[in-house]
């Protein structure tokens, strides 16, 4: 838990978090089949990126010691024309529970794209 929410403190709410339900055998055999599956799904859509015609919102926290933004994130936005890389200082890899309202700001801008361009 330190390690995905670092360099912020792992939130209060998650101290309460029944673990044992996240380590039984069929959760574990979940997580391993869909990270398996991941990569080879990513390398097979990656031709088709730079079709896409929506607006894209790529977030990540600069201090993230699960994910390398700059090949995974800063990669992926140079391939799609569409998008705009957003880099949250002081934030890992939740960012969705460390760094809340730049998540949303990120997702209403692309929202506020996606509306202009359809009108």
């Amino acid at each position: 838990m330190a390690k995905m929410y670092g360099p912020r403190r792992v939130p209060e709410k998650f101290g309460r978090f029944p673990r044992e339900l996240a380590l039984r055998p069929s959760q574990l055999r979940a997580a391993a089949a869909e990270a398996t599956l991941m990569v080879p799904d990513a390398l097979i859509e990656r031709g088709h990126y730079g079709e896409l015609k929506m607006p894209v919102a790529i977030i990540a926290g600069e201090q993230d010691k699960l994910v390398d933004i700059e090949t995974q994130s800063a990669r992926l936005h140079s391939e799609l024309p569409h998008s705009n890389f957003h880099r949250l200082a002081g934030n890992g890899h939740m960012i969705q529970q460390t760094a809340t309202e730049d998540v949303m700001s990120a997702l209403r801008e692309v929202t506020d794209a996606a509306t202009t361009a359809a009108a």
